[in-house]
């Protein structure tokens, strides 16, 4: 509902979808990745580090990332949090300046839709880790410009998607 009104009241707008559970090229984080970065890596570990340059790049060249995702034990699903650390790198997405990080994704937009079985308001919540780590996380990246639509009691079906809607269709309207 959110794209579909925003390319309709932005016909300019690209919209590039990742679908984590079918994008391939995502490096898995994780030693092989931190040693391609070093000084004498193995041909794979470099190629690990040119993955995680090759994603970091392409996500970097859009000006508003919507971020939709179910909450799974309290938190987002693993690809997603495998997503963030690939993106997360000192000298791409944020840097040290005086010895305080600063994110360097400047001038961009992020809209997160988390789903969830029960209702956690605002991410305030104690069990509710999934939308204050988006938070924490775009924001450590420079994205402070952030929206988010709670879908509460997503196994209600239709009638749990009738208020996020709403809101979809009016943030579409105007956010751009």
């Amino acid at each position: 509902e959110f794209l579909a009104n925003l390319k309709a009241k932005n016909p300019q707008v690209v919209v590039e979808e990742w679908l984590l559970e079918e994008k391939k090229d995502i490096p898995e984080f994780g030693q092989k990745v931190i040693n391609g970065k070093g000084e004498s890596p193995t041909p794979e570990e470099k190629s690990a580090w040119e993955g995680t340059l090759k994603i970091i790049s392409e996500f970097k060249t859009f000006d508003l990332y919507v971020v939709a995702t179910p909450m799974w034990n309290f938190n987002v699903p693993a690809k997603l949090i495998n997503l963030i650390d690939v993106l997360a790198q000192a000298g791409h997405t944020f840097e040290y300046v005086d010895g305080a990080a600063r994110g360097l994704l400047a001038n961009k937009k992020v809209l997160f839709v988390c789903a969830h079985m029960g209702a956690y308001p605002n991410g305030v919540l104690d069990n509710d880790f999934q939308l204050p780590y988006l938070r924490h996380m775009f924001n450590f990246m420079g994205v402070s410009e952030q929206k988010d639509i709670a879908i509460d009691f997503s196994f209600k079906g239709d009638e749990a998607d009738v208020k996020p809607l709403e809101q979809a269709k009016a943030l579409a309207a105007d956010w751009l």
